[in-house]
């Protein structure tokens, strides 16, 4: 009974410390860039500013919740485009497609039922699920990568 009691008080403190917490100093984009590549690192280093941030499968906002499709959505609303809100519209509609040898930060890769903002170095950064919430994944091929589509 102890030892069962161990187990379940373990259990509570690591669910306790996983759960992501909302960081509320967030810098807006100023929309003011000189060339892509700017563009592409101020929506990377835009995106960065979620992590820890919830996951909230059809979550509406990127401070209080968003699921995978959402956060990609709303951080390229805020520098003015319009993005589906479906990881399915994402890979049919949005962007054009290139390839992964041609991968440049800020890219959507599109896998099935999921997207994510590639932030370089074969890394990513997305809204990944309930337990982990918005999170950088060193590994962007961790999956099947079904499309990269490039919306700068």
């Amino acid at each position: 009974e102890e030892a069962e009691r161990q187990a379940l008080a373990a259990r509570a403190q690591e669910a306790e410390q996983s759960t992501p917490e909302v960081i509320g100093d967030i810098t807006f984009p100023t929309n003011q860039y000189t060339s892509n590549e700017e563009l592409r690192t101020a929506i990377v280093d835009y995106a960065m500013q979620y992590l820890g941030n919830k996951y909230v499968h059809g979550g509406r906002s990127l401070a209080g919740g968003t699921d995978c499709s959402g956060f990609t959505s709303y951080i390229y609303k805020d520098f003015g485009y319009s993005l589906s809100r479906t990881p399915g519209g994402q890979y049919s509609t949005n962007g054009r497609s290139v390839s992964y040898d041609e991968i440049q930060p800020g890219d959507i890769i599109c896998y099935s039922g999921h997207v994510a903002i590639y932030i370089g170095g074969g890394a990513i950064v997305h809204a990944s699920n309930e337990r982990d919430g918005i999170k950088i994944s060193s590994n962007a091929a961790y999956t099947t990568i079904l499309a990269v589509r490039r919306v700068v």
